[in-house]
């Protein structure tokens, strides 16, 4: 058990590590979309003088693209964290449950010791 809760416990943080670098470039791509949005919306006199608005729009499509590259990427990396947890968890669990159910065949541990574990 203290086998499996370790291994638990150093593959969640290593991997909520590397997740926390995956949802700070999130958060900055959702930054910068929203500051460009502000500056064309303050500056559409400027944009419209010009007829610019073609430029403007493919430039915050860019932005709007890594912005959901970037969500599908968080999303994606949870589930792995999930999937990754949930593997360690159940071979741990199956893994104790039949080195107590060997034990107790050899008569070491009780069926009640089993039910415990």
């Amino acid at each position: 058990m203290l086998v499996t809760l370790s291994l638990y416990t150093i593959f969640t943080k290593k991997y909520s590590g590397y997740r926390q670098s995956i949802i700070r470039t999130r958060k900055n791509n959702e930054k910068k979309s929203e500051f460009y949005l502000n500056e064309s919306i303050m500056n559409y006199e400027t944009v419209k003088a010009f007829n610019k608005e073609k430029l403007e729009l493919s430039r915050y499509e860019k932005l709007l693209n890594k912005l959901k590259e970037s969500a599908t990427l968080v999303q994606s990396s949870l589930a792995k964290l999930n999937v990754g947890q949930t593997f360690i968890f159940s071979t741990g669990l199956t893994i104790n449950l039949l080195m107590a159910a060997w034990d107790v065949s050899t008569g070491r541990l009780t069926p009640g010791d089993f039910v415990m574990i």
